[in-house]
């Protein structure tokens, strides 16, 4: 992951030659940015609920995944007829 395209919301794993074998290949969202923008610090609440800091080179992004239809069917099962007007 580049610094500038580390972002809070952005969900990141760590990377598979972290130091620590404990975090590798964990997942979480980042929370907060630290430092100059193009050698950031980052907040990574883990999936697991820890918080912990990691450098932006130690992440790589998360492709999220989208289900297809299911927005859209749960919307429309959802929906109510609008009102006639008021009056």
């Amino acid at each position: 992951m580049l610094s500038e395209e580390a972002r809070i919301g952005k969900r990141v794993r760590i990377r598979a030659d972290h130091p620590s074998t404990a975090l590798r290949g964990l997942m979480g969202t980042i929370e907060k940015r630290w430092g100059h923008p193009d050698y950031v610090a980052l907040d990574v609440l883990l999936d697991d609920g820890r918080l912990e800091l990691f450098w932006y080179h130690e992440l790589e992004e998360i492709a999220e995944r989208r289900s297809s239809g299911t927005e859209s069917h749960r919307t429309k099962r959802g929906e109510s007829a609008p009102s006639g007007g008021g009056g």
